[in-house]
């Protein structure tokens, strides 16, 4: 009669070895728990980099901007593509710009939602709706936001450009 055990272990290890591939190059179900940072390759598998040229991975290449952040004087501004918005603390409230540019070949609506907020406790949303707006022309819009908080308005507010929708 033959030894299950002895049997077993061979095929266990194939099936480690198989699954331990497969996580490492990547080829998954995608459901697994771990960020793909936590995968390592083994110590056995070489990292030094090929003299081959790569194509980019997902985590290099993104589809959709990231949002660049910079100030000109008091006024933080932040840069999403084609959208700028622009808040500045003055006595009353936080004034908020924003432009749109539109850089396709048709006339389009472009929608903005943005928050600002002090990053603790209070948060406000607007919409910024720009009609028609004819190609390589900017919608230009302002507001005054934070006039009906309570609280002290941050001098230097979290601005978050929530969606820039062209329609």
């Amino acid at each position: 009669m033959p030894d299950f055990n002895l049997l077993l272990r061979p095929i266990f290890w194939g099936a480690a070895l198989v699954t331990t591939a497969l996580v490492v190059t990547g080829c998954s179900n995608g459901e697994s728990p771990l960020p793909d940072s936590s995968v390592t390759a083994p110590a056995s598998v070489s990292t030094a980099p090929s003299s081959a040229p790569s194509a980019p991975t997902a985590a290099e290449v993104s589809q959709e901007p990231s949002p660049v952040i910079s100030y000109l004087g008091k006024t933080k501004v932040v840069t999403l593509g084609d959208t700028e918005v622009r808040a500045t603390r003055d006595a009353i409230g936080i004034r908020v710009a924003c432009n749109a540019t539109n850089k396709t070949d048709l006339n389009h609506n472009i929608r903005v939602t943005v928050s600002i907020g002090n990053g603790t406790d209070w948060v406000q949303t607007t919409k910024f709706e720009f009609k028609q707006i004819a190609p390589g022309q900017i919608g230009r819009e302002s507001v005054l936001m934070g006039v009906a908080y309570e609280g002290v308005l941050p001098d230097d507010p979290k601005i978050y450009i929530d969606s820039v929708i062209y329609y």
